[in-house]
């Protein structure tokens, strides 16, 4: 009987196994009724306009109050506040391409500033910011670039208008300084008193 089994068991394996043998894959096609169309079109997008200003052109043209002079000869660049004079208290910033400061980021060494939001009182009562462009010496700047154009979406909140990156020199490990003085010499009692820098 065990024989009887083990016949039968192997009859039925040899028969499946070759009708799975005998049975070829085959490929059905398959039909997609849905047809996709593809538009493609070229759009050639403008790279905002970058301007590099270099250690050389400040030595060159020195600046008497801050950077923003010679940030402001760049093309697209004016300043905005009370006056574009440079008189010292006047709120004075940077605006590219007429979006307005709140729009023109300023960056020191990739870094943002954000000094225009701290205001003191002038001694005439006037708001007094001197910008965000007054807080690294000209003689500590390797260059400035300036990049006119919508930034936003490479450095964020506040550079639809463009961006000014002063980038400092690398430290030598030497100790130096420098010193500014202001003095006013008033001229007629009426009309105020111009403001003077020293340097040395």
């Amino acid at each position: 009987m065990n024989k009887k089994i083990h016949s039968l068991a192997l009859l039925v394996n040899l028969g499946i196994y070759g009708v799975a043998q005998a049975q070829e894959p085959t490929d059905t096609p398959v039909s997609h009724d849905d047809t996709i169309v593809v538009t493609a079109a070229e759009q050639n997008l403008q790279a905002p306009g970058v301007s590099t200003i270099t250690a050389d052109e400040i030595r060159k043209n020195p600046v008497a109050r801050d950077v923003s002079e010679i940030i402001r000869t760049m093309p697209g660049v004016n300043l905005t506040g009370n006056s574009t004079s440079g008189q010292r208290g006047n709120n004075r910033q940077i605006d590219i391409r007429g979006m307005g400061p709140e729009n023109t980021l300023i960056l020191i060494d990739g870094k943002p500033v954000s000094s225009r939001n701290s205001v003191r009182q002038g001694w005439r009562g006037e708001r007094d910011t001197r910008g965000d462009t007054s807080w690294v010496p000209p003689e500590m700047i390797e260059r400035i670039e300036v990049l006119r154009g919508p930034a936003a979406a490479r450095y964020g909140n506040g550079a639809a208008g463009g961006v000014v990156n002063i980038i400092t020199k690398k430290g030598s490990g030497e100790w130096h300084g420098s010193w500014d003085a202001y003095f006013n010499a008033p001229e007629h009692k009426e009309e105020g008193a111009p403001t003077y820098q020293l340097q040395p």
